[in-house]
């Protein structure tokens, strides 16, 4: 079924207060719109008109858009309802940016039998809103707790009334929102590392390092990587998930719990339930590569931000010109007052000693010599019992070092979204490191992986000193 476009539901005029087309009131639109949000945002009748114009007059003198509000409405011909005076009043000016926002869209009015009337956001009003003033207000994305909170929902189901479908839905949601908060924040830092380089002062660029960027990891950040890192409960939450997928019971009751909830059919439970298991461990297992670049874009951003530092502190056109001009035009004030003395708290001229050349300052000639005679290297000879103990010690390490679960996270990382990867889009440097290709090729048949290997047709494709036949990676759902 084919998805709906928004701007089907959407009116047609709603974005016209906001074009460069036939209004200069943009950024005051959108600015009564917000005041009206968040006086509607929790009452739940409504707002009277009179308490929408003492809004908008209230906002009006605070800005002093009359003179604009004014303009637009003389060029849009609005000047039919004047008071007693002749004159456009501010109430006159509330009145029209009221009906030009309820012409496009953005509020609806109600009139009652007693001619009182109601301003009322629709819908989609709200939900634009909110995103504008999240916008507008620019706090920090909080993590904190939503890993904690899937993972109660997974792992305490001993209640009598605990509700399966209700906690795999509950962890979808708080999953995704936590994968979609560390991209935002991921996207964000690549702004900040831009705005750094930018010609700015260095008392700015410290602002902007301790200050606006502290406010963007900030404090939920610092916790989503200490108590509430992620390793803490994706174990146990892919594990629990693994195992209920495969209790074919466990598998039809929720189903039918989340038929019943969502007014589907139950096939069609059955596979939202598996695109929302398999959602949770791809997004758990696949967190530590987006944690590790936003660790890397921020220790970027800092180098960067710290370097403009210190060229602008020493540069011959940055602050050390400045502060030569400062120091002549107080010694111009000095030598005005006929102060020919400098004075006392003033820094004395630097001298660096003078060094006399001795016998180490002159070129000393190479000295002759032994030659240089390696010594003998002897190999132990080992016994068939040390050697078998050295090789379970091996295979005991490199078991270690690399498991199913490493390998298959690793590979998963390249994948982006897509169903296969050619060899020839993998990482420089995985093709560069020809035993851990091997590794991954070796682990393609494990049980245990979501990925194989498959053979494609073309040119046979260099690696290193060899030449391989060309394959792809191709995901295992």
């Amino acid at each position: 079924m084919a998805t709906a476009n928004p701007f089907d539901v959407l009116p047609p005029n709603l974005f016209n207060p906001f074009g460069t087309q036939g209004t200069t009131l943009q950024r005051h639109y959108m600015a009564i719109l917000v005041r009206l949000y968040g006086l509607a945002e929790f009452n739940r009748f409504g707002l009277t008109r009179e308490i929408a114009i003492s809004e908008v007059v209230d906002y009006l003198r605070s800005v002093d858009a009359e003179q604009a509000v004014a303009a637009e409405m003389l060029a849009a011909e609005e000047t039919t309802t004047r008071s007693i005076t002749g004159q456009l009043t501010e109430q006159d000016y509330a009145a029209y940016l009221l009906r030009r926002l309820a012409e496009t869209g953005w509020i609806e009015r109600e009139q009652h039998a007693d001619y009182s009337e109601t301003i009322i956001l629709p819908d989609y009003a709200f939900t634009l809103l909110e995103a504008l003033r999240s916008i507008q207000e620019q706090k920090p994305r909080e993590f904190t707790g939503q890993l904690y909170t899937a993972h109660q929902l997974i792992i305490a189901n001993k209640n009598k009334d605990f509700s399966p479908a209700l906690a795999i839905t509950q962890t979808y949601e708080n999953v995704r929102q936590v994968v979609r908060g560390l991209s935002e924040l991921n996207h964000n830092i690549r702004r900040y590392i831009e705005r750094a380089t930018r010609g700015r002062s260095p008392a700015e660029l410290l602002q902007l390092q301790f200050d606006d960027y502290a406010q963007t990891l900030g404090h939920a950040y610092h916790a989503l990587k200490t108590s509430d890192h992620v390793s803490r409960y994706r174990r146990d939450i892919i594990v629990r998930l693994r195992t209920w997928e495969r209790n074919a019971d466990w598998l039809t009751s929720t189903a039918a719990e989340l038929a019943a909830q969502g007014h589907v059919t139950p096939a069609q439970a059955e596979q939202e339930i598996h695109g929302y298991v398999h959602f949770i461990i791809d997004q758990l297992e696949s967190l530590d590569p987006l944690l590790e670049e936003i660790d890397r874009r921020h220790a970027q951003y800092l180098r960067t931000s710290l370097r403009q530092i210190r060229y602008q502190l020493v540069s011959a056109d940055g602050s050390f010109k400045d502060r030569l001009v400062s120091l002549a035009r107080r010694l111009a004030e000095l030598q005005a007052a006929d102060i020919v003395e400098l004075p006392e708290e003033m820094p004395g001229p630097q001298l660096q000693p003078v060094r006399v050349p001795d016998q180490n300052s002159f070129y000393t000639p190479p000295q002759r010599r032994e030659p240089f005679t390696t010594a003998v290297v002897v190999a132990p000879v080992l016994t068939p019992g040390e050697f078998a103990a050295l090789r379970r010690a091996t295979l005991q390490d490199v078991t270690q070092a690399l498991t199913p679960d490493k390998v298959n996270r690793y590979v998963l990382s390249f994948f982006n979204g897509h169903a296969a990867i050619h060899v020839s889009d993998l990482p420089p440097d995985l093709l560069d490191d020809l035993p851990r290709l091997t590794t991954i090729i070796a682990y393609s048949h494990h049980p245990e992986v979501k990925y194989g290997v498959a053979v494609v047709d073309g040119l046979p494709i260099g690696i290193g000193p060899y030449r391989i036949a060309p394959f792809q990676l191709e995901r295992i759902a």
